[in-house]
């Protein structure tokens, strides 16, 4: 004996095959009426002949719209809706040709049911296309489109309300709720609309903070970012609620997702706080120069990028090291230009004593001014820091504005034209060295050492 439950199924998929049937049936006998005679014969042949005929002129109507956009089409937008005609170019010529023989068809006294539907569905097909040229993402404009025209397709001839009953006659039941394949259609159709605008709407408010002067760069960056994910989240939310779905019934998949979270996605979470927190309290930017310790060794770079994971860093070397967010706020960080891009070198410097120092510290000057990339204001200056063992030392202080062009380059620089100076002007620098004195041993204790080894 068959269960209830088996039988409400039974039900509905006897429901769901009559009313094929009846779609079935109803193509069917259109089919009949419509194309199997000899009119819907001499509209096939129009039809297969606007289309010849479409496709061997088309280039010339290219040709044609693209004059007419060079003469006529003002502004940003009459230009991108001419290109986009001018792309559709065969579509729009087949439906000029299939109006020229509906009305030569019509003098004639022929009917003309299949013209008119295919006129009818290429002007469909064309307006979506022009208006799904605004869609800035190809992928989805054409999804779109052609989503829209096979609804367009349906309504012409009759079959829409048809198929979307079938569609609500396929369904799941999970617990008390009804799923069919229409409610799962329309919740993603509307889901992926407000989605849609929600990144429009993200996108138009990213710009306009980009104008507006009085706001920092990680500012924007993190208002930017906040305001497209709650954006997003309300357009699911809308989404999941305008096609009937209960919201409490998430409440159980919120409490496993806050386990999860606790588990095993501590990390990310950490990462995104973190990098909200970079980019809130302005420590970090993107084109700051920093130098930071990670686990594989020490980065210095320029900041390229910041997403809410990671900071990508652009090192000397030409490569991106992608450093998480957690260890930026953990971690000390060297920030060369956090609030001035002008940064100190100090260069310590040692030569001997039999030098002349004022001449030494003219010369590191000198050289320090030799380097195109020292600045002249604030002036290099080299100091007397001491003595040492066995040399006097000295330490060139001198200014840079681009650490992003490297540190270690230009010392390198400074240190050789040191070197090189020293030498024109015969300044000794002075390496370490000890003098070992030989003293004469005393007769008793040389005896009483060699008494001591027998």
């Amino acid at each position: 004996m068959a269960k209830p439950a088996d039988s409400v199924v039974d039900k509905e998929v006897g429901a769901a095959a009559d009313t094929l049937t009846q779609l079935l049936g109803a193509a069917i006998r259109w089919l009949e009426i419509h194309v199997f005679t000899l009119a819907s014969l001499i509209q096939l042949t129009a039809l297969a002949a606007v289309i010849v005929l479409g496709y061997l002129v088309r280039s010339q109507f290219k040709l044609l719209l693209a004059r007419l956009g060079r003469a006529h089409a003002h502004g940003t937008l009459g230009r991108r809706l001419l290109d986009t005609i001018s792309a559709i170019s065969f579509p729009v010529v087949v439906v000029i040709g299939l109006w020229l023989a509906g009305e030569v068809l019509d003098q004639a006294g022929q009917p003309t049911p299949i013209i008119r539907l295919a006129n009818s569905l290429l002007r469909a097909f064309i307006v979506i296309r022009i208006a799904t040229a605004f869609i800035p993402n190809p992928y989805w404009a054409s999804a779109f489109a052609w989503m829209v025209w096979g609804v367009a397709a349906l309504n012409s001839v009759g079959l829409l309300d048809p198929t979307i009953e079938i569609l609500r006659a396929t369904s799941l039941r999970i617990g008390e709720v009804d799923i069919s394949l229409w409610t799962v259609i329309k919740g993603g159709i509307i889901t992926a609309l407000l989605v849609w605008l929600a990144y429009l709407t993200a996108e138009f408010a990213q710009r306009r903070l980009e104008v507006a002067g009085n706001i920092s760069r990680s500012m924007r960056l993190l208002i930017s970012k906040i305001l497209r994910t709650l954006l997003i989240f309300v357009a699911v939310l809308i989404g999941l609620t305008a096609v009937g779905v209960d919201l409490t019934a998430f409440a159980v998949f919120t409490g496993a997702v806050g386990i999860g979270v606790g588990l095993g996605l501590q990390r990310l979470i950490s990462n995104l706080v973190a990098g909200f927190t970079l980019l809130a309290d302005r420590s970090l930017k993107p084109g700051d120069v920093i130098e930071v310790e990670t686990t594989s060794g020490g980065a210095f770079g320029v900041v390229t990028s910041m997403t809410s994971r990671y900071v990508s860093v652009r090192t000397r070397d030409g490569t991106e090291i992608l450093i998480p967010n957690e260890t930026l706020i953990t971690n000390s960080v060297i920030n060369w230009s956090y609030s001035d891009r002008a940064v100190r070198l100090k260069l310590p410097i040692g030569v001997s004593y039999d030098s002349d120092i004022e001449k030494v510290r003219e010369l590191c000057v000198k050289a320090a001014l030799d380097c195109p990339r020292i600045l002249r204001r604030p002036a290099p200056l080299c100091l007397l820091k001491g003595f040492g063992d066995s040399s006097v030392d000295l330490e060139l202080r001198a200014w840079i504005e681009d650490p992003e062009e490297g540190v270690s380059n230009v010392s390198s620089d400074v240190l050789l034209r040191v070197w090189h100076l020293f030498h024109e002007h015969g300044i000794e620098i002075p390496y370490p060295k000890r003098d070992v004195y030989l003293r004469e041993v005393p007769p008793e204790m040389a005896g009483r050492a060699a008494a001591e080894r027998a």
